[in-house]
C-alpha cells in the first residue's frame, strides 16, 4: 500500500523558507541593533561624535563614506576662544604616535582633517606640536598646533558616513524619513520574531 507524499512536502517546503526567513530577520535585527549601539549608544555614552570621512587620504583603512566617531578633546566651543584659552582646556597630552586626530587647520574652516599623528614635539613651555599624515598621502601635514586639535578618532565603521549625511543633509525630513523606516522595520522584525515564539510553543 502506498501514498502520495507530494502534499505533504509542500507544508515542508515552507517550513523551511520560513525558518530561513526567520533566521534572516533575526540576523538582520541583531546587525542593526549592534549598528545603532556602534554608531547612536556609545558615542553618546562617552561624549563622542560621529563624523562622515570625505576624502581618501586615510584609505584604505578609513575610506569615503566611512563613519568615524571622535572623541573631542575639549567640551566647551573653541571658536570664540584665544589660543591660550584653547591651550588650557584642550585635552591633548594623551595624543601618541599612531593615534588618529581630527583637527581644524584654519580658524576660518571650520572643516576637519582626520590623520595619523607620526611624530610629537613637546616644548619646554608645555605646549605640543604634532606631525600628522594621511595613511594613503605621500607627504606629511604641515605641522599641527596643540590649540587645533578638536578630537581624536576612537573607531570607524565602514559606509554608514553615508547615512550620517544623509540624515543631517536635509535637516528634519530626512530624519523623520529615517525613524519612519526604522520604526516599519523594527516593527516587521518584531512580528517574525513574535511568530517564529508561537510556532514552537508545543
Amino acid at each position: 500500500m502506498t501514498r502520495d507524499l507530494g502534499d505533504a512536502e509542500v507544508p515542508r517546503r515552507r517550513s523551511g523558507w520560513a525558518s530561513l526567513l526567520q533566521g534572516l530577520s533575526i540576523g538582520v535585527l541583531l546587525l542593526t541593533v549592534a549598528v545603532a549601539c556602534a554608531t547612536i549608544v556609545l558615542p553618546k555614552l562617552t561624549g563622542a561624535v560621529p563624523l562622515t570621512v570625505l576624502s581618501n587620504s586615510m584609505s584604505p583603512g578609513m575610506p569615503v563614506g566611512a563613519l568615524a566617531v571622535v572623541r573631542p578633546t575639549m567640551d566647551i566651543d573653541a571658536s570664540s576662544l584665544e589660543i591660550d584659552d584653547v591651550r588650557a582646556v584642550n585635552r591633548v597630552d594623551d595624543i601618541r604616535l599612531g593615534d588618529v586626530i581630527a583637527y581644524q587647520p584654519s580658524a576660518d574652516d571650520s572643516t576637519l582633517i582626520m590623520h595619523r599623528v607620526i611624530g610629537v614635539t613637546d616644548r619646554a613651555d608645555g605646549t605640543r606640536e604634532f606631525l600628522t599624515q594621511g595613511d594613503n598621502n605621500a607627504a606629511a601635514d604641515p605641522a599641527v598646533e596643540d590649540y587645533m586639535v578638536r578630537g581624536e578618532v576612537s573607531y570607524h565603521l565602514p559606509l554608514l558616513g553615508y547615512v550620517n549625511s544623509f540624515v543631517n543633509g536635509n535637516g528634519a525630513h530626512h530624519t523623520m524619513l529615517v525613524i519612519l523606516v526604522a520604526v516599519g522595520f523594527y516593527g516587521w522584525a518584531g512580528l517574525q520574531l513574535a511568530r517564529a515564539l508561537r510556532r514552537r510553543k508545543p
